[in-house]
């Protein structure tokens, strides 16, 4: 009868230790889904900050991490035929953000970024040396950049499109805000890096009149 009474405390001691230990697995994996992503430093070419990324990241988990399609373009931006190109993403289906940059030629830089390119966009206004559109999304302009490199290439223009992923639209203002803080960032990374010797007049900040965002599609 002693040993028979003495079962029941042990087996309500281990239920509860059972309890204990699922409760404790639950928080854990509860805060491991629901932590905020784990985000780099420095994004490509080190001209953004985790501070640009955060706002591109709200809904996000998991580690993100800058990717280029050439590991031999990461260093720096600098004059190259075809693309630059980096993202920041957790895996291929799951970025955060892109951003392209090309170096063209006159035609094509007034096919994509010169007045009626906006097609579904608005106009960027980001001052007289520059052309570009804002769209949901996505915004991107062009410029001029006299370079000995660019010369050869015989394409004296650069454009840059900055996209934010994972979202649906419409998309948020401090989203809005992102992407043209990290299109102007780049813009102004390009210049320096090039780098441009023709003058490039840039805005310290994104002015108000550049963040024009066009209505969401129905």
């Amino acid at each position: 009868m002693a040993e028979g009474k003495n079962r029941l405390p042990r087996r309500w001691l281990a239920a509860q230790v059972a309890l204990v230990v699922l409760a404790v697995v639950g928080v854990g994996w509860w805060r491991s889904a629901h932590a905020p992503a784990e985000l780099p430093a420095a994004a490509c070419w080190s001209v953004l900050t985790r501070a640009d990324l955060k706002p591109l990241a709200d809904d996000a988990q998991g580690k993100f991490v800058e990717y280029y399609w050439r590991d031999d373009l990461r260093d720096r931006l600098r004059p190259t035929p075809g693309d630059q190109s980096c993202e920041v993403r957790r895996n291929a289906g799951d970025s955060i953000l892109r951003i392209e940059v090309r170096s063209m030629d006159e035609s094509t830089m007034k096919m994509l970024y010169g007045a009626g390119s906006e097609v579904l966009k608005s106009r960027l206004d980001f001052g007289a040396d520059v052309q570009g559109w804002v769209g949901q999304r996505e915004v991107g302009l062009g410029l001029r950049c006299d370079n000995p490199e660019h010369t050869g290439m015989d394409e004296p223009y650069v454009g840059i499109s900055v996209t934010a992923g994972r979202l649906t639209e419409p998309a948020s203002a401090k989203v809005h805000r992102a992407v043209l803080d990290s299109l102007l960032k780049i813009a102004k990374a390009v210049v320096a890096d090039y780098p441009c010797s023709n003058p490039v007049r840039l805005p310290d900040s994104v002015p108000g009149s550049a963040a024009n965002f066009p209505p969401p599609r129905p």
